[in-house]
């Protein structure tokens, strides 16, 4: 008797937001496309910008990729959640359209993901080559993971430090990492209601996730030898409107001031 083809559900689903810079996603899903395999899928969120510039884009994703076109931008939170909630692997990795990955870096979060322990996963971002702006030098350390400084504020260890350096190259458990680029266990993005909308265009939903992961019991790291570029805020430069840094911070705050801990220390 002939049996059954078997039908599996891929590992990983990539979920990419995308804002009106089509220069940049196409960079990104160039690089993305250098690290598919076959059976991932891509999703992606147009958060407000449907231009007809990206159609041509769009024609290079594979198969069964899927494209949310908003005609509104909803903000961070809400277009990362469209794009995320489009797939059904038990993996996501989610960037943004500004984040570049390097080769093998899809990989190596994936391997990361197979201790049942790490519920979220970062990866090492550096600033790009062509960086010249102030506090932003070329192809230095963006992202190795963010901690809590002593007066309870998020920063970014480390940053502007040489990718070489060997205390930027120790993965590790961290207290968050950044919304930019992130692997992440679908179960647990669900039940932690996946990214908050009250955080409005965006900052600090990203370490809102992170928080309620691990009081869901999965564990935050950052995986080093993972890496990419990131351009920082691209989106928030073309559209000249600054998120609500402040009211974020307070809100966020205000939620989980008792399950912070200083550990800026830890990384220096």
């Amino acid at each position: 008797m002939k049996k059954s083809k078997q039908f599996t559900k891929p590992l990983l689903d990539i979920a990419i937001l995308t804002a009106g810079r089509v220069d940049l996603f196409e960079k990104c899903v160039d690089a993305i496309l250098l690290e598919m395999t076959p059976e991932y899928k891509i999703h992606v969120c147009n958060n407000g910008h449907p231009s007809s510039e990206y159609e041509t884009i769009y024609k290079k994703l594979p198969v069964g990729s899927t494209i949310k076109r908003n005609n509104t931008d909803g903000g961070f939170g809400a277009g990362a959640n469209a794009a995320i909630k489009s797939g059904n692997a038990p993996l996501i990795l989610f960037v943004t359209d500004d984040v570049f990955l390097h080769a093998g870096t899809v990989d190596k979060l994936i391997r990361t993901m197979d201790d049942p322990s790490i519920g979220e996963c970062g990866l090492k971002l550096l600033f790009p080559e062509d960086s010249t702006e102030a506090g932003r030098p070329a192809g230095k350390v963006q992202h190795v993971g963010l901690a809590s400084n002593i007066r309870g504020d998020m920063i970014h260890p480390l940053v502007g430090w040489s990718p070489d350096n060997p205390k930027c190259n120790i993965s590790r458990e961290v207290l968050g990492v950044t919304g930019a680029s992130f692997i992440v266990r679908r179960n647990l993005f669900n039940k932690a209601g996946g990214f908050d909308p009250v955080y409005g265009k965006g900052y600090y939903e990203d370490m809102e996730l992170s928080f309620r992961i691990r009081s869901l019991g999965g564990r935050v790291y950052i995986n080093t030898e993972a890496t990419a570029t990131h351009g920082v805020g691209q989106t928030f430069k073309r559209e000249k409107a600054p998120p609500p840094m402040q009211q974020n911070q307070m809100i966020f705050k205000s939620r989980w001031i008792s399950q912070m801990a200083w550990s800026e220390w830890d990384v220096w």
